[in-house]
């Protein structure tokens, strides 16, 4: 089953400040983390049950998936047939939840 990706606004704006961020240090770098990024879309569109939840308290619904060589994490929700991607996180800042 594929499973369709919906993006929060938040989640565009985060993927935007990184990118720029990145892209301040070295072009090849904001690149690289959208490459990323987009991998990890690809592999949450397959099987986003795969990954853990952020709590372990079982009314929680929201999972989280690291990006393999940045700092970053793919908040999201699966519902039904859908990924909807609330938030991309740096996890070295303040956290989004809690």
């Amino acid at each position: 089953m594929v499973y369709d990706l919906i993006f929060s606004q938040r989640s565009q704006e985060d993927t935007n400040t990184a990118i720029d961020y990145y892209d301040q240090i070295n072009p090849s770098l904001g690149e690289r983390f959208f490459i990323e990024l987009l991998e990890v879309y690809q592999k949450l569109s397959s099987a986003p049950q795969y990954y853990s939840f952020i709590s372990s308290v079982r009314i929680s619904k929201i999972r989280d998936v690291k990006l393999p060589s940045f700092p970053y994490v793919v908040i999201y929700e699966v519902q039904e047939n859908k990924v909807y991607v609330i938030a991309i996180m740096n996890s070295h800042k303040r956290p989004l939840f809690g």
